[in-house]
């Protein structure tokens, strides 16, 4: 079973990445139901308003049980949070070293 890659992107607010990175922490206090095997908060270097979260999951179907609880995923939780509003990419992991 292939690992599935989650981004979720969003150009935040210089003053908002204090907020953003609080709310990011959070998550794992008060996360119920499937969560990623890893997660990674991302600041781009050269453009350090836009932020990723990136999320490795076991497979699909613990991707889908999590989209399928009915609540709002985390990391789109977190990004509102700080007034953003994230776009979603999902990939499937075909190699892994």
């Amino acid at each position: 079973m292939n690992k599935i890659i989650t981004i979720l992107e969003a150009k935040v607010n210089e003053q908002k990445w204090d907020i953003l990175q609080n709310a990011y922490r959070a998550v794992k206090e008060n996360q119920s139901g499937p969560m990623p095997l890893q997660s990674f908060l991302l600041q781009m270097k050269e453009e350090p308003t836009l932020w990723r979260i990136i999320s490795v999951w076991e497979s699909i179907e613990v991707l889908q049980k999590m989209k399928s609880s009915g609540e709002t995923p985390a990391g789109v939780l977190v990004f509102r949070e700080a007034g953003a509003d994230p776009t979603l990419s999902i990939f499937e992991a075909k190699e892994e070293i």
